[in-house]
């Protein structure tokens, strides 16, 4: 369901930057829990996108850090815009899965450590949520 709810929209995201739909879908799935994760049934916010952020309407708190805002948006569009806003020339052209993943651990979308606040091993999962979205489409569901 999320995969065909939102690939309109990532395809539209995809072709700004150059890569598959399935980046974009797999990206946004792996964010926001397929679309249930809290950030993206309060505020569409697909990415994980900290506030302020571009083109945000609003904020949300973290649960557990009321110091912490995420970004609130109007749709998945706004969501990913904002993501190409900050972070889309660091994936552009990045058709390679694993080497998309890889360029947004490098470019602090993620840091890959638990030390610094991002998830080891966060380009592979983000390369697997990549090709389970892939297959998905695929199949078309």
């Amino acid at each position: 369901m999320f995969v065909v709810k939102h690939r309109i929209a990532a395809e539209t995201l995809a072709r700004q930057i150059d890569v598959p739909i399935e980046n974009i879908l797999g990206l946004a799935a792996h964010e926001s829990q397929y679309g249930k994760g809290r950030f993206a049934t309060e505020g569409n916010n697909f990415f994980s996108m900290h506030a302020p952020a571009p083109l945000q309407s609003g904020t949300i708190t973290a649960l557990g850090d009321p110091k912490m805002k995420v970004a609130a948006f109007a749709s998945f569009l706004q969501s990913g815009q904002s993501f190409l806003a900050r972070f889309g020339s660091a994936v552009r052209g990045k058709k390679d899965p694993g080497e998309f993943s890889r360029a947004l651990v490098t470019s602090h979308f993620n840091t890959g450590d638990a030390k610094t606040g991002g998830r080891f091993g966060y380009a592979k999962l983000v390369e697997d949520a990549i090709g389970m979205v892939k297959a998905r489409m695929q199949c078309g569901t």
